[in-house]
């Protein structure tokens, strides 16, 4: 240029702009401008470059094809995942840069979330040893009954641990589960399956918690369907022919034992230690806050302490029983083995000593001795006793248990009172003229 302006013929023209160099990222990969580019003449600021890209154009030359480069803040960072160039895959591509962008406007995006590093995301965390391994650290960190503890122990061991071994959780799928279900469901019922289904839910919800895995396995497998047991309670004949042929055959303990328990409703884990410092002779309650499960004494089923109305007939099973207890001191247990002259150590030997024998004599059909509790029950329902009253003596959580248990002998209970005035209502040819 001249000392006036001019240009020389001789000068190099200035080359007009033209589109930037290509950067190079931190994999080698040629990507468009950094972030430095994405300026205005002005200084201010604009999103970073993220023009429309053909993903299919942008794949990287590996080995391999459909692995995707994101652009973000002007560079190619991360792979969006090992992915097949399909069209399903390319679309999950761009509903991913959208948001990706979307959370750059709105100043919230992560990139250590949206790209975790391999080997640095929460589910690449190693397990320490197999699957039961972690399921003895999984029964490490519970706070159950001792009965329970022990079906739990049992599940593992007689079904998940020979099945798995020490095989990392990450390799056990769902149909392996599936198929384990299926086989078992030849042999035990629903509710055995689902019982043994308590404990592996665990084991893996744990390992969901501790960041060992994303999703447990039986996040989609359904408990097993199964027909529950209804109440089969004894009728008032029955339940005295019972009582007499104890009191003819056995031991007075042996009867004094199971008229308590068809009068009061105690459960039989309730009954075996209930002592005599429990009693109120002045109220004539007895109090139940304390039961025995296979020789382990523990809280009541629903933890919770109830005074339970003994009626006259119970007041005097318990007068027969003082004879043989009641010196021992208020701390002894009221009921105790005639035999031995020692507490029961579960309710097992009187069913098997007594209870069955009993039936087998008289030729009732057989049930189990739970029945007793079903038997109070039911026997007050049908005398028209509240429900809540007698919610409340067999220490069910709400009357709502007790309805759902026993409805239909609610329903007998009126001694047909309520059919007789739907009868009245509709008659035998249809509806009355004055009920409408």
């Amino acid at each position: 240029m001249t000392a006036g302006g001019s240009k020389t013929g001789t000068e190099p023209k200035t080359p007009s702009p033209g589109p930037p160099s290509p950067a190079v990222n931190p994999v080698g990969q040629q990507g468009p401008p950094t972030d430095a580019a994405a300026s205005t003449p002005d200084g201010a600021r604009r999103r970073p470059w993220a023009p429309p890209i053909d993903y299919r154009d942008n794949r990287q030359t590996t080995e391999r094809w459909g692995q995707y480069w994101a652009p973000i803040g002007g560079q190619f960072c991360a792979p969006v995942d090992n992915l097949e160039p399909t069209a399903a895959n390319i679309k999950a591509a761009e509903r991913l840069m959208a948001r990706v962008h979307q959370e750059i406007d709105l100043g919230i995006f992560d990139y250590e979330a949206t790209f975790p590093k391999k080997g640095s995301g929460k589910t690449d965390r190693q397990i320490a040893g197999g699957f039961t391994t972690y399921a003895n650290q999984w029964l490490e960190t519970l706070v159950v009954e001792k009965s329970t503890m022990s079906d739990y122990v049992s599940a593992i061991n007689k079904v998940w641990s020979p099945a798995f071994g020490e095989r990392n959780l990450k390799t056990i799928k769902p149909s392996e589960i599936k198929k384990i279900i299926a086989e078992r469901a030849k042999v035990v019922s629903g509710k055995t399956i689902n019982n043994n289904m308590i404990p592996l839910r665990g084991i893996f919800e744990l390992a969901v918690d501790d960041e060992l895995l994303e999703r447990s396995p039986l996040d989609r497998i359904k408990s097993q369907k199964h027909q529950k047991r209804e109440p089969d309670p004894f009728d008032r004949e029955e339940t005295e022919q019972i009582l007499a042929y104890m009191r003819d055959h056995y031991d007075e303990q042996v009867w004094n034992w199971y008229e308590f328990a068809f009068g009061t409703g105690m459960r039989p884990s309730e009954q075996i230690v209930v002592q005599w410092r429990d009693v109120d002779w002045k109220r004539q309650t007895i109090r139940i806050e304390r039961a025995r499960v296979r020789a382990v004494e523990k809280s009541t089923k629903t933890r919770t302490v109830r005074d339970i109305d003994l009626t006259p007939r119970m007041m005097a099973v318990l007068q027969r029983q003082k004879a043989h207890s009641f010196m021992r001191g208020l701390d002894s247990p009221i009921f105790i083995n005639p035999v031995t002259n020692t507490p029961w150590p579960d309710v097992q030997d009187q069913r098997k000593l007594y209870f069955h024998p009993t039936l087998r004599a008289l030729g009732i059909r057989s049930r189990d001795a739970y029945q007793t509790r079903h038997t109070y029950a039911t026997t007050a329902l049908m005398g028209g006793v509240n429900p809540a009253y007698i919610s409340r003596q067999l220490g069910h959580r709400s009357a709502a248990m007790l309805f759902r248990h026993y409805s239909k002998w609610i329903d007998h209970g009126d001694f047909g009172r309520e059919a007789a005035k739907l009868n009245q209502i509709y008659g035998d040819a249809g509806p009355s003229k004055a009920a409408f």
